[in-house]
């Protein structure tokens, strides 16, 4: 756009360096050092896209998606387009000094509030849609309008990893500095936590001031992560619902299977394939369509780069889940006729899924 501050970004600039959100788990089975004692909470996971404003010492401010900074040029789901990158400098900078005035972070410091880009459709026959967009994700109704809701503030300096804040102290700074912040559902033990209900109505557009959808609008899933940061490893996990669940079985019966049961004389390679196919979901393809942005049919690259993302995070899932040792074991246990068939599952779901928004 003609006119544009400088300060907000230059295309391809790096100069805060990036930093990748990192991929949160579905269980604390990988966290052998869980803190005795430590005080859990919980918010709701939102149904968006991954999204992240930052300010240098500067007053410089950067916005990223989760595979990296964008560009001037780039109109991630039509956020330079609906101006919300202009509405995002002034807390970006007010939040980066209220958290040097409070000691969060030093003086030359880069600030990055992480969060989730979501909205762009609210319906309700009372609120009126924004001509022209369309949601970052469908299944959970959060705004009519894009929307940027923070769940993490990082304190980074010069040339050095990033450090996260208190959750207590990231929200009072980022909510004073006027980004919307992750509200607290419930806090206690992890036990305490883990026992919080996952399925329940979204509560982002009552906190909008948005009227009730006659459906129940129901929230992706839940975030329990503890309260104070510092340990070794971040302690945080994810809980879905199931209709949000990436993988999906297509037999009632495959537990069974793996068990021993019903499936057992089944050899290796159906057993991989059926664990492959069943992580080929449309919540997965939406997963990751929205760390670059949405698809546009056309763009034969862009198609060719999410069908490889795809399917790489579909293997990804194979190894984080148990299903093959590593990355090299399942490299060898997959067999071409296998790769051919995975690679027509993922084109034939990103085709529906594509088609059907046409």
């Amino acid at each position: 756009r003609k006119g544009l501050d400088a300060s907000i970004q230059q295309p391809g600039r790096t100069g805060m360096g990036f930093t990748k959100y990192p991929k949160i788990p579905l269980s604390t089975k990988d966290m052998p050092d869980l803190p005795a004692g430590a005080e859990w909470i919980v918010t709701e996971k939102l149904h968006g896209a991954n999204f992240s404003v930052a300010c240098d010492a500067d007053g410089k401010v950067e916005f990223a998606k989760r595979s990296g900074p964008l560009p001037l040029e780039e109109d991630f789901y039509s956020f330079r387009s609906q101006r919300l990158d202009r509405r995002l400098q002034e807390p970006a900078r007010r939040g980066r000094a209220l958290a040097v005035r409070c000691g969060l972070a030093a003086s030359g410091d880069s600030v990055c509030v992480f969060g989730e880009l979501v909205g762009g459709h609210y319906p309700h026959p009372d609120v009126n849609p924004v001509p022209g967009l369309q949601p970052v994700q469908r299944g959970v109704w959060y705004s009519p309008d894009l929307r940027f809701i923070g769940f993490d503030l990082a304190v980074t300096p010069h040339h050095q990893p990033p450090r996260y804040t208190d959750f207590d102290a990231a929200a009072s700074c980022c909510e004073a500095a006027g980004f919307l912040f992750a509200a607290v559902l419930a806090r206690g033990t992890l036990p305490h936590c883990l026992e919080s209900p996952i399925r329940f109505s979204s509560r982002l557009p009552a906190r909008l001031g948005l009227p009730s959808l006659e459906d129940d609008n129901l929230a992706e899933g839940v975030v329990v992560r503890t309260a104070r940061e510092g340990l070794p490893l971040r302690t945080l996990l994810k809980r879905k619902i199931d209709e949000f669940g990436e993988t999906r079985y297509s037999s009632p019966n495959w537990a069974a299977a793996k068990s021993g049961g019903a499936r057992a004389a089944s050899g290796p390679h159906d057993l991989l394939r059926y664990e492959a196919m069943a992580r080929v979901t449309e919540s997965r393809f939406e997963a990751v369509e929205s760390k670059t942005g949405r698809l546009d049919a056309a763009d034969k690259v862009a198609c060719r780069k999410v069908l490889e993302d795809f399917k790489e995070d579909v293997r990804l899932a194979l190894v984080e889940d148990g299903v093959a040792s590593s990355e090299a074991a399942l490299a060898e246990a997959l067999s071409q006729e296998l790769c051919d068939e995975l690679d027509r599952a993922c084109r034939g779901l990103i085709g529906s899924v594509v088609g059907r928004r046409a």
